[in-house]
């Protein structure tokens, strides 16, 4: 099937690499009018002119998710420019590894203010022309971490736990008005950055991935997969769940 986004104005934060990246294409090759925002301008824009030379309506806006005023301005130029703000896909989060008693006051709130608060700023500024046009999807990425915790990830975990309740609580506000929030735990992902890290690390990917319940890493194609599904019409009464995906069984969690 193709078109399943034709129509419908786009935005999608963390754009510019990762997941975010991958869903930002998928979303293009969909027929979605799209509006990218990423604090890495360079990526950004390489991926806004791939966009485009493929056909695809594209807005690059560079800016950081935390910061409030950017993030409304971002969404209220959407509005302004295409009439309207039909799905919202939050890709933005960070972790910093520490055992709780650990974490320093700057590593526990730099995690908040990248993993939930950036996923706040932009749902709630994306709810307004939604609820004035009485429809809308948002569709935002959470993490195995946020369902059972996980070991000296207490900060990131606590965010993204964070990120599906605020979801559910979406979803249970604004389902009236046409809104549907969802949530997805994509599991580990193959980004370079993880990779890269994991490779450094005793028993490399693949010791990594022995404990998931696919045994392999998810590929950023296979979450936009997912992510697509829930902002369209194929998913119209899917609202307030968490999708898991290749999650490290909760069996194998350090106690």
């Amino acid at each position: 099937m193709a078109g399943r986004l034709e129509g419908k104005v786009a935005l999608v934060s963390a754009a510019a690499n990762g997941i975010g990246r991958a869903v930002a294409r998928r979303f293009a090759a969909e027929g979605a009018t799209l509006s990218i925002f990423d604090v890495a301008g360079d990526p950004l824009t390489a991926l806004g002119d791939e966009l485009r030379a493929a056909g695809a309506s594209v807005d690059i806006v560079i800016g950081d998710a935390t910061d409030r005023p950017a993030v409304d301005d971002w969404i209220a130029g959407a509005v302004a420019r295409h009439g309207g703000v039909d799905v919202l896909s939050n890709n933005v989060g960070v972790s910093r590894t520490g055992r709780i008693g650990d974490l320093s006051d700057e590593d526990w709130h730099f995690q908040q203010r990248l993993t939930l608060d950036s996923v706040f700023y932009a749902t709630r500024a994306a709810l307004r022309p939604m609820v004035d046009a009485g429809r809308g999807a948002i569709v935002s990425m959470s993490s195995g971490a946020g369902i059972g915790g996980q070991y000296a990830l207490g900060g990131y975990a606590a965010a993204k736990a964070g990120v599906i309740n605020l979801m559910e609580t979406v979803a249970l506000e604004y389902g009236p008005y046409g809104i549907r929030a969802n949530a997805v735990t994509p599991g580990p992902t193959a980004t370079a950055p993880l990779r890269e890290y994991l490779a450094q690390q005793p028993g490399g990917i693949e010791g990594h991935v022995r404990d998931l319940d696919l045994r392999r890493l998810s590929e950023p194609d296979e979450v936009a997969n997912t992510v697509l599904w829930l902002a369209s019409d194929e998913a119209s009464n899917v609202t307030g769940i968490c999708v898991r995906s290749n999650i490290r069984s909760a069996s194998t969690r350090p106690i």
